[in-house]
């Protein structure tokens, strides 16, 4: 399951350079999900309020950008079913 929260979190990375209309303040809070998720991955202490924050990201994405909002729901289910 680790290897496939990896994957899709190097596909967000990935879809993060090509929104180049993305506005900055988006780009800074996907990134520092990126960063929180990275740190319950390596055991540290985990944002109680991640899945809220993914949540809101993905529905902030919906219309403007689905692929994003997918790939949001995809890693928040991950997270779910590893009981993060």
């Amino acid at each position: 399951m680790h290897d496939q929260l990896k994957a899709k979190l190097a596909h967000l990375r990935e879809s993060l350079n090509d929104i180049h209309q993305l506005d900055d303040e988006s780009r800074q809070l996907l990134s520092q999900l990126d960063n929180d998720i990275q740190s319950v991955l390596s055991g540290e202490q985990g944002d109680v309020s991640l899945d809220g924050r993914i949540e809101q990201q993905a529905v902030q994405f919906e219309g403007k950008y689905p692929q994003m909002s997918a790939i949001l729901r995809d890693i928040m289910d991950m997270l779910s079913k590893m009981g993060i």
